[in-house]
């Protein structure tokens, strides 16, 4: 009597297997990357549970690379950095910065006459050919530009100014940097002109004004002082320029181990104590961006989920393994370090080889948008002084800083995430690949209330353009953006394609309808539009703009107010340094 196969799991049939395995693998809400350990768990930091793989080889067979298909993948920024992410974190975002000092120095001073033989109309061809919508920018650039607009040159390095992805406006610094360097000569001249800048700029330290002819004498001998190739602050800022312009840039989504961030740090001759201070100080600038001497210490630098999805996942795992996976959430609630916007650049080559391959990144409005990290004048720095050291009562502080500016900051930030991600399908990545998410949490409400303001913004950035119909496309380029009022080209469409739900880009909050730029054109126009000299003038817009915000202040709700949000970002009270001789309690920032 022959004896039949005992029945067990394989012989069911496939397809109820399948269903089995889905069940068994199935993470309610997914499974999460940490950082610190580089690996994948389930919710609550527990391990991945795949023994059942580990119970015969056909069974693990069958269940190859099923669960990264069958649960999405979050990746978050770290809510309370390790010391050691954060001083890596930290010294990288001064490094990039560090970086950025060279191009905006570089590109202001190109403005001035000794480095004008440079700016070649075959260095401009070739510029407008590779960036055309940079083309009106080199107008004022070029060495037969009239001074029309003293400020543009202020501005030159400034991506946000422009309208722009920064990522496309980094690379068009990067790019005509390095056509300026193909000159043996222009080094040189680029040190001897930020020198001799220094001397007819009232902000400096070296400034020399010309009054009788002993001011003259003097300004001759600190005119030879300054070239004197012995002389330090020659041989240091000749050492800034030559390691920043000449160096390989590091991506902004880079996450380096300490090993190679000292080698970053190295091979521009940084000390890694406090690069931001180090650049500031060959500059000759005063106050380092980051707080004086080590306030920097005092702050949760982290990197984005986009650099951690990039760098310490998808690059550590097999191209087989990283095929199966079918869906990331990146969860962008902290600020971040590197030009987080454009870290999903990062990821492009991997949806790439990876066509089922979706990205929904998910911007917290609230944390990340409204971050201290990009208000400009409130950093955390600021902040703490100033309750520390006036005693000012918080919520009074908090709403001014709202009512102070909140249109424009919100749709600023706002506006750099979506130019980011607009401009993502020109870089390669594929359509159906990504989403970007405005996340109102922890305040739905409220965020439509946000949001009203972007689309104020963009109603008026309308307004003001269809109030410049005569202007020549180089005066247009500067006029306009020149307001402040003007975010970028697609941000009005974009708006408008999130509020009609036909965008890629959506909001988990109600966003309204669109608000009508004929309103504000007809409120606005006894504006004048241009000054006394004939030339584009955007400043009345500007004016209208900000007493707009001002009788139309936002206010936060208690629970959200903009100095907790602040006091989030730094670390407990023991850490924080002296500001202004007092100890900064956690009680100040309650």
């Amino acid at each position: 009597m022959s004896s039949r196969p005992r029945p067990g799991f394989l012989s069911l049939p496939r397809e109820l297997r399948d269903t089995i395995y889905h069940h068994y693998l199935f993470e309610p809400e997914g499974y999460h990357f940490n950082l610190a350990s580089g690996k994948l768990c389930a919710s609550g930091n527990r391990p991945v549970n795949l023994a059942l793989m580990r119970t015969c080889t056909a069974v693990a067979a069958e269940m190859h690379h099923l669960p990264l298909r069958t649960n999405v993948v979050h990746f978050s920024t770290s809510a309370d950095p390790s010391e050691s992410e954060r001083t890596i974190s930290a010294r990288f975002a001064m490094l990039l910065e560090y970086f950025e000092q060279g191009r905006i120095a570089a590109l202001t001073l190109s403005r001035e006459p000794s480095l004008r033989p440079y700016q070649t109309p075959e260095v401009d061809a070739k510029l407008a050919l590779k960036y055309p919508q940079f083309a009106p920018l080199l107008h004022w650039w070029s060495p037969e530009s009239p001074r029309a607009y003293p400020s543009v040159a202020t501005w030159a390095g400034i991506a946000s100014i422009w309208g722009e992805p920064d990522s496309e406006f980094l690379a068009f610094q990067s790019y005509m940097i390095e056509l300026l360097s193909t000159n043996a000569d222009f080094l040189g001249a680029l040190v001897e002109s930020d020198l001799l800048h220094k001397l007819d700029d009232p902000r400096s330290s070296l400034y020399s004004p010309v009054v009788d002819e002993a001011s003259q004498a003097r300004r001759e001998q600190m005119h030879s002082f300054l070239l004197d190739k012995e002389q330090k602050p020659r041989g240091e800022r000749a050492s800034f320029f030559r390691s920043v312009l000449s160096a390989s840039k590091p991506e902004p989504w880079t996450i380096p181990s300490l090993e190679e961030l000292v080698q970053m740090m190295a091979n521009v001759n940084l000390s890694p104590s406090n690069p931001a201070h180090e650049a500031q100080r060959c500059l000759g600038l005063e106050t380092p961006k980051y707080g004086q001497g080590h306030q920097w210490k005092c702050v949760k630098w982290r990197f984005s989920a986009a650099a951690a999805a990039a760098i310490h996942f998808f690059k550590s795992i097999s191209r087989e393994t990283c095929s199966a996976v079918r869906r990331v959430v990146l969860h962008e609630d902290r600020p971040s370090v590197g030009f987080p916007e454009s870290h999903v650049l990062g990821l492009i080559p991997f949806c790439v080889q990876s066509p089922q391959l979706h990205i929904e990144r998910r911007v917290n409005i609230w944390r990340v948008l409204l971050s201290p990290h990009s208000c400009q004048g409130t950093c955390l720095h600021a902040i703490a002084n100033h309750i520390v050291s006036i005693s000012e009562n918080v919520e009074k502080f908090s709403s001014k800083i709202c009512d102070r500016g909140c249109i424009a900051l919100i749709s600023e930030s706002c506006c750099r995430w979506i130019t980011e991600a607009s401009g993502l399908s020109a870089k390669g990545m594929p359509a159906h690949s990504f989403s970007l998410v405005l996340d109102g949490d922890p305040a739905p409400d409220k965020s439509s209330e946000l949001f009203e303001r972007m689309k104020e913004a963009v109603a008026w950035q309308v307004a003001q353009a269809q109030a410049y119909p005569d202007q020549s496309p180089s005066l247009g380029f500067i006029a306009t953006r020149s307001a402040w009022i003007y975010r970028c080209g697609v941000f009005p469409q974009a708006i408008n394609d999130i509020v009609n739900g036909t965008s890629f880009i959506s909001c988990n909050f109600p966003t309204g309808t669109l608000h009508d730029p004929r309103a504000v054109l007809n409120m606005n126009r006894h504006l004048v539009h241009r000054d006394a000299r004939g030339r584009m003038s955007g400043r009345g817009w500007l004016i209208a703009f900000e007493n707009h915000q001002k009788r139309h202040p936002m206010r936060f709700p208690p629970h959200l107010s903009f100095v907790d949000l602040a006091a989030e970002e730094l670390l407990p009270e023991e850490h924080m340094p002296l500001i202004e001789g007092k100890p900064a309690q956690a009680s100040n920032f309650a």
